[in-house]
């Protein structure tokens, strides 16, 4: 063990004369410890809430969406030959599914009540590769859909006090002419299953009919609102649009996950920017103690640090013994910083600790992902911080003059 590090830890472990200073230098390790737990369970949450959100929005939405060009703005520009523009899709590198779909916002009735929900046309066969849809029935199956029938979300269905098996009508926005003049089009389908996704936005207000019966209730030709695409990696997504675009030609454009998620996502970010800097203010904090005890310590090793210079320590010895010091307090502190944060975000996750409403954020419950790479980030910041508290005491010990120190002993 070096001459600088056994001074250190001797010093960090004797009785002293002035009992404030061990206890500063406790205050220290916990303010250490519970900076750098905070941060780390504060991270968790914020990663916790990306990685759920990510994956259950992709779940029901695609990675890409391939629209048509929409010249006249009107947006009732569809997709024809949709069939063949899937399957051409399909051979472009990165991308591993695509299925044709049709978004129309209308309005469900059931026997009690009415809301406004989005309704999607499907190739069921599709449908079940390309999205979580098949995953998240809760009721019913996709193998039993047909022309007449509709799968809904759970908590729509909570909302609106319909079961399977029940029958709903679906209004359109569209119109068709009749002698009394130009009425909705509208038809009445059979509830053939409930999905939960875990995003009450979704459960709560979108619907599912195969895409030919989408087609007719809309009074569309065989076209194709969008069509979904399914890739290898997430965030090439927006490379795989490009390429996409040059192979199946310029009447078509795309959106990415990430972009119909922008604002989402950079909210989150911007969380974690923010709670970085709020909550590393408890390590800066605790550095400042760190600060104190060494001030304090050098004042009361004044005598020790003469006999040490006389012996031959020079100042950089005795620089790197209060900086050892430091950094000791801050490593200690630090790691029991990050035992305690991820053992609190292990229990909190695994026993869904705390509750939501899912009315309000989406998610039942808050998760928790204590990523290994954000507690390196953090257990390195604090000791890197607890480092520079040490230069101003240890620069100060240095400089002592063994005479001047000495002399009224």
């Amino acid at each position: 063990m070096k001459f600088e590090l056994l001074v250190a830890i001797r010093y960090l472990r004797a009785k002293r004369k002035q009992a404030v200073i061990s206890l500063i230098t406790l205050i220290s390790i916990v303010g250490v410890g519970a900076g750098v737990a905070a941060l780390i369970i504060a991270l968790a949450i914020n990663a916790g809430f990306r990685e759920d959100l990510q994956k259950k929005l992709l779940g029901a939405q695609a990675h890409i969406s391939l629209l048509a060009r929409d010249p006249k703005g009107n947006g009732k520009a569809g997709i024809a030959d949709y069939l063949r523009i899937t399957k051409e899709v399909e051979q472009v590198p990165g991308v591993v599914l695509a299925a044709p779909a049709i978004y129309q916002t209308v309005l469900l009735t059931s026997e009690t009540q009415s809301k406004g929900v989005v309704l999607k046309g499907i190739l069921p066969e599709m449908e079940s590769h390309m999205s979580a849809l098949s995953a998240n029935m809760v009721d019913g199956n996709l193998s039993d859909f047909h022309d007449d029938s509709i799968v809904i979300g759970k908590e729509l269905a909570d909302s609106i006090g319909s079961f399977k098996g029940d029958r709903v009508k679906i209004t359109s926005v569209e119109t068709r002419l009749t002698p009394l003049g130009a009425v909705p089009r509208s038809r009445v389908f059979e509830v053939a299953g409930l999905f939960s996704s875990g995003l009450y936005e979704y459960d709560n207000s979108w619907v599912y009919v195969p895409l030919s019966t989408a087609q007719r209730l809309f009074g569309w030709s065989d076209v194709a609102s969008t069509i979904e695409v399914k890739v290898t990696d997430l965030y090439q997504a927006k490379a795989i649009g490009e390429r996409i675009i040059e192979r199946v030609g310029n009447n078509l454009e795309f959106t990415d996950w990430a972009t119909m998620n922008k604002s989402i996502f950079q909210a989150l970010r911007l969380e974690r920017l923010v709670m970085f800097i709020t909550i590393g203010l408890i390590v800066l904090v605790a550095a400042l103690n760190i600060v104190a005890t060494l001030i304090m310590m050098v004042l009361e090793k004044t005598r020790d640090i003469a006999i040490l210079m006389s012996m031959g320590a020079t100042n950089d010895n005795i620089r790197r013994i209060f900086i050892l010091q430091g950094v000791i307090i801050g490593v200690i502190g630090t790691f029991f910083g990050v035992v305690l944060g991820q053992a609190a975000c292990q229990f909190a996750d695994k026993y869904h600790l705390i509750s939501l409403a899912p009315d309000v954020y989406t998610i039942a419950y808050v998760p928790f992902k204590a990523a290994p790479l954000d507690s390196a980030i953090v257990a390195a910041s604090a000791i890197f911080i607890s480092f520079l508290a040490t230069l101003y005491p240890s620069a100060a010990a240095s400089k002592l003059q063994p005479v001047e120190a000495l002399r009224y002993e």
